[in-house]
């Protein structure tokens, strides 16, 4: 059985040797850590992260970025409890959340391809606009009163010990995985993020895989609008004003996708959003303050980005051991 060395199979041990770590660490600090109450908790935690960076992997993959999910996230979340307020069915004011989604994405990757637009000015924009759009469409206040019996049913089904929210979160990802390593679609957005010219010049159609990608992580910032109001019985605008883009894109980057694109592993941000739901978990826990919280994500992202550049230079050194691991197979 051979052994592949390279830097996304380095990078993803390094990542499960950190998430070992601290699961250990905050396993000795408190006994209230390691129970499966809270380890159900973590998991619900970093639904949403994982939802959304399923889905926003492949734009940076393709060397694009996303900064407007939580925009999407708070308007969908509104739109979807105003529908249900208004008299339609659950599923129906569900499905509105999430086109919203779908327009966001479509102007988003519009915007990019076709007026050449950066990614980041041009979904700052619409974080903007949909984070207005959701305080005009509330009023400003949290929408509560009126709702239907049921419209918290993320927060209330389980199936088996399993919340819903965790298994949704589980077949999204799944569903993502199989679209990034078994599909054109995922062949062509590595190809995009690699080269763009190299890419279109094979015949991909650069601008229409761009506009996919970014409606589909729109796409998903409406789901993960329409479960978190479901969570909370509540169309909040205020939904994810934590800052939900910046974990997704410190999962991701944690994870071994490439700042330059071209690169990237769905298990790795996997397994970075759980670092960071474990860290924050465990700081909580332990009654760390959320400032305290925020100084060290910034840390973490850092080392990761600085991990990311240091394996990009380190091409002769992985050669090598591949060489030495060949020779000890002889």
């Amino acid at each position: 059985m051979k052994a592949r060395f390279n830097k996304q199979t380095i990078q993803r041990f390094v990542t499960f040797l950190v998430l070992l770590l601290i699961v250990t660490t905050l396993s000795l600090s408190t006994d209230k850590f390691l129970t499966p109450l809270n380890i159900t908790n973590i998991f619900k935690q970093v639904s949403m992260v994982i939802i959304i960076a399923s889905a926003a992997n492949f734009v940076m993959i393709s060397g694009g970025l996303d900064l407007s999910v939580s925009g999407v996230m708070a308007l969908s979340a509104v739109v979807m409890a105003n529908a249900a307020v208004a008299g339609y069915p659950l599923w129906m004011a569900m499905l509105f959340g999430v086109l919203i989604g779908v327009v966001v994405g479509f102007v988003n990757g519009s915007l990019v391809v076709f007026f050449r637009l950066t990614p980041v000015i041009t979904t700052i924009g619409t974080w903007y606009i949909t984070k207005g759009l959701a305080f005009v469409f509330s009023d400003g206040h949290s929408i509560v009163d009126g709702l239907p019996e049921g419209f918290d049913f993320v927060s209330t089904t389980r199936v088996g010990p399993i919340p819903l929210l965790v298994i949704i979160m589980l077949l999204v990802f799944v569903v993502f995985y199989i679209i990034l390593n078994k599909t054109l679609l995922g062949k062509y957005t590595y190809a995009i993020g690699g080269n763009t010219e190299t890419a279109r010049l094979s015949g991909i159609n650069v601008g229409k895989i761009t506009c996919i990608i970014y409606i589909l992580t729109s796409a998903m910032a409406g789901l993960a609008g329409v479960l978190m109001a479901s969570r909370l019985h509540a169309g909040d605008p205020n939904i994810g004003a934590s800052g939900i883009e910046f974990e997704v894109i410190v999962s991701i980057v944690i994870g071994g996708t490439s700042l330059s694109g071209g690169e990237g592993s769905l298990v790795g941000t996997f397994i970075g959003a759980l670092i960071i739901g474990t860290l924050t978990n465990g700081m909580n826990l332990l009654g760390i303050g959320s400032i305290y919280q925020y100084i060290v994500e910034g840390a973490v992202l850092v080392i990761a980005v600085i991990i990311d550049l240091s394996l990009r230079g380190a091409g002769i050194d992985i050669k090598a051991m591949k060489a030495v691991f060949a020779k000890s197979q002889r």
